[in-house]
């Protein structure tokens, strides 16, 4: 709890001393949302004694929260897109705790938390006292610190959906949903999409799994940013991962430990008007672009 406090203190302080103007006003509202969410845990340590439950600490560029009901293949998806090796069984509250992988894609790291399965009454703390499945709020509660939920039924168990965003709600979880229906292998005929945030997949299968990767990357809005050294080539394997609308002057505090002048900066890409162009620190950057900064 006292590290949580202390972390809100910094970041509070940080927004205090930190000018508000077009340039900034990304990087205020990044720190803006790390503080919601940090006082967010802290009302739960509260709540639990000081205990985080199965809070983990997040590491990579975004964190996907993966839920759903006990059985439908969670284990199995978690395993397909990160190589996470959870342990997969065929009979439920085979997942006790909740199992981080990290997902690789288009130079992003992603960041999955394999959550318990869920059932009705969770945010009442149902399943508190069953130490088979430790369910209740605080699975639910791991929901806070991320960016993304995927909440994952089965064939079977598809109509659980709403239920299930109602428990989200009854906690004020504000987040980009997708849901995901996994084991379409088992029927013949299924529609491909019912609306643009459902997904019909087999991870068993590895049926629609490149499709899902690339509606987290869309839901999550994140954006790649090339960096080209002074008369050398842009390096294209390790591209700097930013939220969409993001500006130069963010990739500039990424890269610099502490605030720097800059004689030139040279815009190449999706937003550059011309190639070679250069730009202030307020200009927003596109998916692709290349920076040059001397």
């Amino acid at each position: 709890m006292t590290d949580i406090n202390s972390k809100i203190a910094l970041i509070e302080e940080e927004i205090r001393q930190t000018p508000y103007h077009k340039a900034t006003e990304h990087y205020i509202g990044r720190l803006k949302a790390k503080l919601a969410k940090l006082r967010a845990l802290a009302i739960q340590s509260k709540k639990t004694g000081g205990r985080l439950g199965f809070a983990l600490p997040k590491s990579g560029d975004a964190t996907v929260v993966l839920i759903g009901p006990p059985s439908v293949g969670k284990s199995t998806l978690l395993n397909k897109l990160t190589h996470a090796q959870a342990r997969v069984a065929p009979w439920p509250f085979t997942t006790l705790r909740v199992i981080p992988g990290m997902m690789d894609f288009k130079g992003a790291k992603i960041q999955i938390f394999d959550l318990p399965g869920i059932i009705g009454g969770a945010t009442k703390g149902i399943g508190r006292g069953k130490p088979a499945c430790r369910l209740g709020r605080e699975v639910l509660s791991v929901a806070r610190t991320a960016d993304l939920l995927l909440l994952m039924v089965d064939i079977k168990t598809r109509n659980r959906v709403n239920l299930i965003l109602r428990e989200i709600k009854g906690l004020e979880i504000d987040l980009p949903v997708l849901v995901v229906i996994n084991k379409v292998d088992l029927i013949k005929d299924f529609p491909q999409k019912i609306s643009p945030d459902w997904l019909f997949v087999s991870a068993e299968k590895e049926i629609g799994l490149e499709e899902l990767k690339k509606m987290i990357w869309q839901k999550l809005s994140l954006m790649r940013v090339y960096l080209k050294p002074r008369d050398k080539k842009p390096d294209f394997t390790k591209p700097l991962i930013l939220k969409n609308g993001q500006a130069v002057t963010d990739v500039a505090k990424k890269i610099f430990p502490q605030e720097k002048k800059f004689q030139r900066i040279l815009l190449w890409g999706p937003s550059a008007q011309f190639p070679r162009q250069e730009v202030s620190l307020t200009r927003q950057l596109k998916d692709g672009d290349i920076l040059s900064f001397s």
